[in-house]
C-alpha cells in the first residue's frame, strides 16, 4: 500500500525549519505559474517569485512549476498541497 506523505495524519522525516522544492504540473499558460505562487503565497508568504523554476515538456503542451520555500511546520506544506489538488489546473504535484 503506497503511503500519502501529503495528508493531515501523516508522519513526517522533515525537519523543520527547512528549504522545501515542490512541484506542480498543468498546462502551459502564464496563469498557471501565478496559481501555483499564489497558492504557495498562501501559506508561505515570504517566498520570493524568484525562487519559481519552470521547465517545459518536450511538446510546449504542458508544464511544471518548481518552488523553493521556507517551510516551518508540516501544516503549511498540507496546506499548500491541500489547496494545489483541489485546484482543476494542477494535473500533479510532487
Amino acid at each position: 500500500m503506497t503511503k500519502d506523505l501529503h495528508t493531515p495524519d501523516s508522519e513526517t522525516l522533515i525537519e523543520f525549519p527547512c528549504d522545501y522544492k515542490l512541484k506542480a504540473m498543468g498546462r502551459n499558460h502564464d496563469e498557471f505559474i501565478d496559481l501555483v505562487y499564489e497558492i504557495t503565497c498562501k501559506y508561505a508568504p515570504n517566498t520570493p517569485r524568484e525562487n519559481i523554476y519552470i521547465n517545459n515538456s518536450k511538446g510546449q503542451k504542458f508544464i511544471s512549476v518548481n518552488i523553493t520555500f521556507y517551510a516551518t511546520c508540516i501544516e503549511q506544506i498540507h496546506g499548500i498541497y491541500g489547496d494545489l489538488k483541489k485546484h482543476p489546473e494542477v494535473l500533479m504535484t510532487l
